[in-house]
C-alpha cells in the first residue's frame, strides 16, 4: 500500500487519521475556516514554532499582513466551491521572517477538512525578485545614460531606445517606431557640412558588413539648429538584432573648439586677423609676387604713447580707441591689403603686389593723414598718432618671421626719430639690429658671470667745495670690447625685462659700498642709486631696498634713489604711492634730468622728493645760451621755494661752474670736480676731500 500515490488513497476514502498515521510529514490538516487541526513536526520546524503553538490557530495568524486578504478569500472560496486549488502566500516564522509558501489544498466535502500540501519556494522568489530588480536597475541605467542609445533590427530598423535617445529625436514614450538609422525625419550632415544621404550613410554600411565604428561625427539639423553628435556603433551578437548605436551630444564641445580655433586666428577685440592667420596668409602671397616679379609691403604700426592714455583713461577706454584706429587703418587701405592685430596697440598691414617702394609709402601716408583726424569717445575729443616701419618683399627678407622682424625694427626708427611718421628697413638698419641683437644675447651671459661694475661720481657742495655724496653709475665691463656705457644697454635691458634683474643688482653692489666706505671712515655721505622706471613700478622694489639696508647695517637717511621725470609723472598718482612707501623707509628721493620731460608743477609739490637734478643739456648749454641759464635760474627758485635743494649735472668748466653758482645750484656732479671713479678710488678721494686720514 505505501507504493501508491498518496492521491489514489485520498481518493480512495481514508480516513484523515490514517492519512496522518500513513504520511506524518506530507501535509497539514486545515479545517473549513483555514484553522490548522493538525501539523507535521517539519512544517512547525519551518515555521521555528512547536507543533502545539500552532494547532487551532488560524494560518491567518501566520500570514504576512499584505497576504491576509488574499488568504482569507481562498478559503472563503473553498468554502462556496471546495475544488482543489493551487495559491501562495507569505507566513511569518517565529523569527519575523517572511517566508513564501506554494500551497495545494484538497478540500474533503465530507470531514469538512482541507489537505494542504506545502512547498517552500523563498530560495526561488528571492532569486526571482533580485533578477526584477536587476532588471528596472539597468533598465534605469540605459533609459538615463546621458547619451541616445538605439538598438536596430537587421534591417537597420530602430526597436528600441532610451530615453535621451527619444528626446534627442522627438519620439514620445510608447510611440511606434517606424525609423530606420538614416532618422529621415531630420537632415543630417557631415562636419564638411554636406548632406548624408540614407543609402550612404556610414551607419547602413556599419550594418551591412557588421563593422564597428567610432569617432564619427554627424550634425542633425532641426529647426535651424544643428546639433553634432560623436558616434559609437557596434554590431548585436544575436540573431534578428543589427547594431546598437550610442550618440553622445558634442555640441557644446564643438562650439568650443570653434571658439578656440577662432581665437587662434582672429582677435577678439577687433575681429581682426591675428599674427598666426596673417603668417598663413603670407606665403602664397609671397609666391604670386615672385611669379609676376611684384613687391609685397609689410607696414608694422604702433600708436605713440598709448600706454599714457590706458593708464590714465582706463583699458575699456583705450580698447574703444584700439577699435576705432583699426577702422580707420582699413578705411585707409586698399580692398585687397591685409589688416591684423598683434595685440596691444601693434597692428599689421600687408601690401600686396606693389611695383615699386613709393606705393607702400603712399598707403602709409594714407594711414597717417586718417590719424589726423580726432576721434570722438565718450563725447571729448581724441587725438592718436602713430608710427609706422615697412619692410618691403623679397628686397628686406624672403620669409614671414624676416619681414616682420625687419618691419617691427623700422618702427622702432620711426618711434626713435620722433613718431608719427613712417621709415623703411635699410640695410644700416640691418646691422644696428644685427649689433643690437649681439649685445642682447652678452647681456645675458654678463649677468651670469658677473661682468657688470658700478662706477661712482661725487657730488660737490658748492659753498663748502667739499663732496656730500656720490652717484653709483653702472658700466658693463666687457671681456672684448671694455667698458660700454649705459646708454648702449640699459634701453635694451628695459626692454627686455633683464633691467630688473640688473636694477637689483645695483642696489646691492651700491648699499654694500655704502658699509664698506663707513666702515673705512666715511659719514654723512649719501649714495645715489637710479632706478629704472621699469624696477620703479616692479611690487620687490620696496622690499629689495629694505632687505638689503637691513643686510648691510645701512643709515636709510644715506640712500637717495633718483627716478627720472619721465617715470613719475607716467602714472603720477602711482609713482607718489610708491615714493611715499620709500619715504617710509628713510631714503630721500631725487628728481633726475629735471626739465626733459613733462611734470606737472601741481603734481611736484605733492611729490615726496628732497631733491631736483637739473639735465645736463641744459647746463652744457648754460655759457652760449640766454633760454638755458634763465631755465636753470627758474628751476633753482622754484625747488627752494618749495624747500628742495638743486644738483647740476655735467659741469666741466670753471665758467659754468660759475653761473650755476649764480643762479642758485647747490650742488654740482661733473667732471669739472671728479670723474666717475671705481670703489677704491672713490673712497681714496673721499678721504683726501674731507681730511680723513688711512
Amino acid at each position: 500500500m505505501r507504493n501508491e500515490p498518496l492521491g489514489s488513497k485520498i481518493l480512495s476514502g481514508l480516513t484523515v487519521k490514517s492519512l496522518l498515521t500513513e504520511y506524518p510529514n506530507s501535509f497539514q490538516v486545515l479545517d473549513w475556516d483555514g484553522t490548522f487541526v493538525s501539523v507535521t513536526d517539519r512544517f512547525a520546524r519551518f515555521l521555528e514554532f512547536e507543533p502545539k503553538e500552532i494547532v487551532g490557530k488560524s494560518i491567518l495568524n501566520f500570514t504576512q499582513e499584505d497576504d491576509k486578504e488574499n488568504t482569507q478569500n481562498t478559503f472563503d472560496s473553498l468554502g462556496e466551491n471546495p475544488n482543489i486549488v493551487n495559491f501562495e502566500n507569505r507566513l511569518i516564522t517565529k523569527s519575523n521572517e517572511d517566508v513564501w509558501i506554494i500551497w495545494l489544498l484538497i478540500p474533503l466535502r465530507e470531514s469538512k477538512i482541507i489537505l494542504a500540501f506545502d512547498r517552500d519556494v523563498t530560495i526561488q522568489k528571492d532569486i526571482s525578485f533580485e533578477f526584477l530588480l536587476q532588471q528596472q536597475k539597468y533598465k534605469s541605467i540605459f533609459d538615463n545614460l546621458p547619451m541616445g542609445i538605439a538598438i536596430t533590427d537587421e534591417k537597420g530598423k530602430i526597436i528600441e531606445t532610451n530615453k535621451t535617445a527619444r528626446t534627442y529625436f522627438d519620439i514620445q514614450d510608447g510611440e511606434l517606431l517606424n525609423r530606420t538609422l538614416n532618422i529621415r525625419k531630420y537632415t543630417l550632415i557631415q562636419p564638411n557640412g554636406t548632406k548624408i544621404y540614407p543609402r550612404k550613410s556610414s551607419l547602413m554600411r556599419a550594418l551591412r558588413h557588421k563593422e564597428v565604428i567610432r569617432n564619427l561625427e554627424i550634425g542633425m539639423i532641426k529647426e535651424d539648429k544643428i546639433t553634432w553628435f560623436d558616434i559609437l556603433a557596434t554590431p548585436v551578437p544575436i540573431e534578428n538584432f543589427g547594431l546598437a548605436v550610442a550618440f553622445l551630444d558634442i555640441t557644446q564641445r564643438r562650439h568650443a573648439e570653434e571658439k578656440i580655433a577662432y581665437m587662434a586666428f582672429f582677435d577678439q577685440l577687433t575681429n581682426l586677423p591675428n599674427r598666426n592667420s596673417l603668417i598663413d596668409k603670407l606665403f602664397p602671397i609671397f609666391e604670386e609676387a615672385r611669379r609676376h616679379g611684384n613687391l609685397v609691403g609689410i607696414l608694422a604700426i604702433d600708436l605713440d604713447n598709448f600706454k599714457i592714455i590706458n593708464d590714465s583713461r582706463g583699458h575699456e577706454f583705450g580698447d574703444k580707441i584700439i577699435k576705432l584706429v583699426a577702422y580707420r587703418i582699413r578705411e585707409s587701405i586698399r580692398v585687397y591689403d591685409l589688416i591684423s592685430r598683434q595685440g596691444g596697440d601693434e597692428f599689421n598691414v600687408v601690401l600686396p603686389d606693389l611695383s615699386n617702394e613709393r606705393d607702400a609709402a603712399v598707403i602709409s601716408e594714407a594711414i597717417l593723414d586718417a590719424m589726423t583726424h580726432p576721434f570722438v569717445i565718450d563725447g571729448e575729443r581724441i587725438f592718436v598718432n602713430i608710427s609706422i616701419g615697412i619692410a618691403l618683399y623679397p628686397t628686406d627678407g624672403k620669409d614671414s618671421n624676416t619681414l616682420l622682424k625687419n618691419a617691427d625694427s623700422a618702427l622702432n626708427l620711426a618711434k626713435s626719430q620722433g613718431k608719427n611718421c613712417y621709415v623703411f628697413f635699410t640695410e644700416e638698419l640691418q646691422t644696428v639690429v644685427a649689433e643690437r641683437l649681439e649685445i642682447e644675447n652678452r647681456m645675458r651671459i654678463a649677468i651670469i658671470e658677473n661682468q657688470f661694475t658700478l662706477m661712482y661720481q661725487p657730488k660737490i657742495d658748492l659753498y663748502t667745495k667739499k663732496p656730500v655724496g656720490v652717484e653709483a653709475l653702472i658700466r658693463w665691463r666687457h671681456p672684448e670690447r671694455g667698458l660700454i656705457s649705459p646708454n648702449v644697454f640699459i634701453p635694451i635691458s628695459e626692454e627686455t625685462g633683464m633691467i630688473l634683474a640688473i636694477g637689483e643688482w645695483v642696489i646691492k653692489s651700491a648699499i654694500k659700498t655704502m658699509r664698506v666706505w663707513k666702515d673705512a671712515g666715511i659719514k654723512e655721505i649719501s649714495m645715489a642709486v637710479n632706478i629704472s622706471t621699469k624696477q620703479f613700478k616692479h611690487e620687490r622694489l620696496i622690499s629689495t631696498i629694505a632687505e638689503n639696508l637691513k643686510l648691510f647695517k645701512v643709515d636709510p637717511h644715506d640712500l637717495e634713489v633718483e627716478l627720472t621725470e619721465s617715470s613719475v609723472m607716467e602714472n603720477a598718482d602711482a609713482a607718489v604711492r610708491t615714493m611715499q612707501e620709500i619715504r617710509k623707509l628713510g631714503a630721500k628721493i631725487a628728481i633726475d634730468d629735471f626739465g626733459t620731460g613733462y611734470s606737472s608743477l601741481g603734481y611736484l609739490k605733492k611729490l615726496p622728493i628732497s631733491s631736483l637734478k637739473i639735465d645736463r643739456s641744459f647746463v652744457s648749454e648754460i655759457t652760449t645760451d640766454k633760454d638755458s641759464k634763465t631755465i636753470i635760474h627758474a628751476v633753482s627758485n622754484l625747488a627752494h621755494n618749495l624747500g628742495l635743494s638743486v644738483v647740476a649735472e655735467g659741469a666741466e668748466t670753471a665758467e659754468q661752474v660759475q653761473l650755476l653758482a649764480e643762479s642758485g645750484v647747490d650742488q654740482i656732479q661733473g667732471f669739472f670736480f671728479a670723474r666717475p671713479m671705481t670703489s677704491e678710488d672713490c673712497l681714496h678721494f673721499l678721504k683726501t676731500e674731507l681730511g680723513i686720514s688711512d
